[in-house]
């Protein structure tokens, strides 16, 4: 039963739930044997769902709270707009119909807009799900794996001897990056430069966000 479910997850990929794909794939990365790591993943998501059910949050949602909120907000929200059954009232303009009974039809209109615009913000505000990618990202990466081919994953190969010596006294180990060497640097800095600038628009989402949410936050019902 439980591989069924673990199938299933990995044919979603990554959502909201604690069986997703990714979670699935990246357990096994440095372990001795991907077959027990995906078991004691898979007890971990069995354990996180009785939490979910128990008391409404699991422990991974705690520890990495900001992702699974930027995941469940624009989730619950779309289904609010897609199900509710009414409209805050201070919204668009009251009239009165052929009827004699007094509607408020803008509202509904009104209500739609603002929540489509938290839901599009939210997603916004999330690295894996903003509309906006760095423009470098196959440029960069493309360098990346050439400068991982040369130099190592962790750039070991530029260490020198005597850094070598201190990283085995020691037990450490020194990440060198790419941007180190002027053949890579150029590409490194303009990626990073495009990323602060995805970074500070995701911000600017995240904060209209919060905003539309103090503005709204007892109208989120139905």
């Amino acid at each position: 039963m439980f591989r069924r479910f673990a199938r299933k997850a990995l044919e979603e990929g990554h959502t909201i739930s604690v069986w997703n794909a990714n979670d699935f794939a990246m357990c096994g990365l440095g372990e001795k044997s991907r077959v027990l790591a995906l078991a004691k993943h898979t007890l971990r998501c069995i354990r996180w769902s009785a939490q979910r059910v128990t008391r409404g949050y699991c422990d991974a949602d705690v520890w990495d709270m900001y992702s699974y909120l930027q995941m469940l907000l624009p989730a619950m929200l779309q289904y609010l707009k897609d199900n509710r059954h009414g409209s805050p009232g201070y919204l668009g303009e009251n009239c009165t119909s052929d009827g004699g009974f007094m509607v408020n039809d803008a509202s509904h209109k009104e209500w739609d807009r603002i929540l489509d615009r938290m839901i599009f913000l939210w997603q916004e505000s999330s690295e894996n799900t903003c509309s906006r990618k760095n423009p470098l990202e196959t440029e960069y990466t493309n360098a990346l794996e050439t400068f991982t081919k040369e130099y190592g994953l962790f750039g070991e190969k530029l260490a020198a001897d005597e850094e070598q010596g201190e990283n085995s006294r020691r037990g450490t180990k020194r990440i060198h990056f790419m941007s180190e060497l002027p053949e890579y640097r150029p590409v490194s800095d303009r990626y990073m430069e495009e990323e602060k600038k995805l970074a500070a628009y995701r911000e600017r989402c995240k904060d209209e966000a919060m905003d539309l949410m103090k503005q709204h936050f007892f109208d989120l019902r139905d």
